[in-house]
């Protein structure tokens, strides 16, 4: 089995271009869109991502997407 470098609870930036364009139209002073923790890891290696929404605490409001550890870094934010 493939060795992982993420583990759950890492917090993380993902490097996804429709992440980075739609950041384009966020208010000046808002949160990168692409700062998240990783939530999950798959027996494939895909990482799911849960992402905060706005200023909402993540355990009430968040969102999740799987992403390949290739787009992936470790970020402290």
């Amino acid at each position: 089995m493939k060795t992982l470098k993420f583990e759950v609870g890492d917090k993380v930036e993902v490097l996804d271009e429709g992440l980075l364009i739609l950041q384009q139209f966020a208010p000046k002073g808002a949160k990168p869109n692409n700062l998240g923790i990783v939530s999950e890891i798959f027996d494939d290696g895909e990482i799911l991502v849960e992402f905060q929404i706005g200023n909402d605490d993540m355990e009430e409001h968040s969102q999740v997407a799987p992403y390949p550890q290739h787009l992936v870094r470790h970020k402290d934010w």
